[in-house]
């Protein structure tokens, strides 16, 4: 479930739409979270799916440790990569705005956390763009966006979190808010999938 004040705009020919704010999104703010009508797919179940959702799959899904494919239901699966993202994987299946997102200001993610089967050509246009996206990026910068999660975390119960009733897990996000439980290690997460896992390149 993408963050209610959002919406679906055409960015480029060659980047496509993206996800835009159009309110502010304060920093610490879980801007998608897996919901109950995502579709997470096993890699049996995408062998089971006629040969022509292949291209959908590998445009739209993520990758889990797993190696399932989540395929988000709403306009989230138009969020974009940012080599300076506004939100980054607290796991895989919560993003947090890592920094404030202001009214009009597209909602971007550091693909390099989500597992991908093959390098990704950046056109991001961001600073220091990286200019290829990798799966073993987190080996680089892991330490990096451990501490932007971190810290974006650390201010997470004192904002708005209309994501929230959303969630599939609802409460293993309400125990780390409320203290029950430790905040994990977004590089837990990043594991690359083994060899034939993947959605093969569009």
């Amino acid at each position: 479930m993408i963050h209610p004040d959002t919406e679906l705009r055409f960015v480029s020919p060659e980047i496509g739409h993206g996800v835009f704010a159009t309110r502010r999104i304060p920093k610490g703010t879980i801007t998608w979270g897996l919901c109950h009508l995502d579709h997470v797919l096993s890699p049996a179940r995408r062998l089971e799916l006629p040969p022509c959702y292949a291209g959908v799959i590998s445009a739209f899904a993520y990758l889990t440790a797993q190696g399932d494919a989540v395929l988000c239901w709403d306009i989230g699966r138009y969020v974009n990569h940012s080599c300076s993202p506004s939100s980054l994987s607290l796991n895989d299946e919560l993003d947090i705005a890592v920094r404030d997102i202001l009214p009009g200001e597209q909602l971007t993610d550091d693909y390099g956390m989500l597992n991908l089967p093959h390098v990704l050509q950046c056109r991001c246009g961001a600073p220091g763009c990286r200019r290829e996206v990798r799966a073993d990026d987190h080996l680089r910068m892991g330490a990096e966006w451990e501490v932007q999660v971190r810290e974006a975390f650390a201010l997470a119960s004192r904002v708005p979190q209309p994501v929230l009733p959303y969630l599939k897990n609802a409460s293993q996000l309400l125990d780390m808010l409320e203290g029950r439980a430790d905040v994990p290690s977004p590089l837990a997460y990043c594991v690359p999938p083994a060899a034939g896992v993947g959605p093969a390149p569009a």
